[in-house]
């Protein structure tokens, strides 16, 4: 019951980091387009969207490993 508990506490926690996430993507992406052609502060926004996919990635990650079909539920 316990690990059942747990299952449901991260995956809620997997979810709102993945909404954040997203948006964090999303406004990068924004920001992206707003600064074509300003190079001083463009050449950043690669390493936020990199960073940002990157602990996207993980999320999904721990979130498959959560499903009841990874544990052999």
């Amino acid at each position: 019951m316990q690990e059942d508990a747990l299952r449901a506490t991260v995956a809620t926690a997997a979810h709102d980091l993945s909404n954040a996430l997203g948006a964090v993507l999303n406004y990068a992406t924004f920001i992206a387009e707003d600064l074509d052609g300003t190079e001083a502060a463009a050449q950043y926004l690669p390493h936020l969207q990199s960073a940002a996919q990157r602990a996207l990635d993980l999320v999904s990650g721990l979130t498959a490993a959560l499903a009841p079909d990874a544990q052999g539920d």
